[in-house]
């Protein structure tokens, strides 16, 4: 393994640690946050939160595991397009600027952190800490993760993987917007109008 690979490493076991145990800290106190697919209307938007979303962020996982332990795969899926090693850093850049992102937006979220539209919930419109700089900092962070990933391992299924994962988290995004205008109205549209929807 190089020291780019247990980067990787590092950086998916910072993820998880944050990911679930900020989602169990909540679920302590009596929160809900895998809220998922719950207020999709369309197939289009089930199949998108309750299938692809989960099944994209599992084969990642896999196959960057699998990757970064250079564990042999069909060369079809597993060779380079390219392979320079100034790129696979600006790839570590991107994953670890990525985890900064995400920490802080968690930070920002407090106890208003959720995974999916949130109909019943959704009592706060958070506009301070990350969400100054970014209306939607959790999907900054993915949209800079998977990209990195995608330097880092330039293969055909982590380019379909961060090109999918970009629109389909733009799908998402629309949606969520929709909704918060729907809740929020005026509040934000004048929040809308000051933070940009990524950076």
């Amino acid at each position: 393994m190089e020291i780019v690979d247990v980067l990787v490493i590092i950086s998916l076991a910072i993820f998880y640690i944050l990911f679930f145990g900020r989602t169990v800290l909540l679920y302590k106190k009596g929160i809900k946050v895998w809220v998922i697919g719950t207020s999709a209307k369309k197939i289009s938007e089930i199949i998108l939160e309750k299938i692809l979303l989960p099944l994209a962020l599992l084969i990642s996982f896999i196959f960057t595991i699998i990757t970064a332990l250079h564990i042999e795969l069909p060369a079809i899926i597993s060779n380079y397009l390219i392979s320079i090693i100034w790129i696979k850093y600006i790839g570590i850049m991107f994953c670890y600027i990525g985890l900064i992102i995400f920490l802080l937006a968690l930070i920002s979220f407090g106890k208003s952190w959720r995974i999916g539209i949130d109909e019943n919930n959704s009592n706060e419109l958070i506009t301070n800490g990350m969400f100054k700089h970014s209306r939607n900092p959790i999907f900054l962070f993915m949209d800079l993760y998977f990209t990195g990933i995608m330097l880092i391992y330039p293969n055909i299924v982590f380019i379909l993987l961060a090109i999918g994962t970009i629109v389909g988290i733009h799908s998402q995004i629309l949606r969520e917007e929709k909704f918060l205008l729907n809740k929020f109205g005026e509040r934000y549209i004048k929040y809308k109008n000051v933070t940009r929807r990524y950076v």
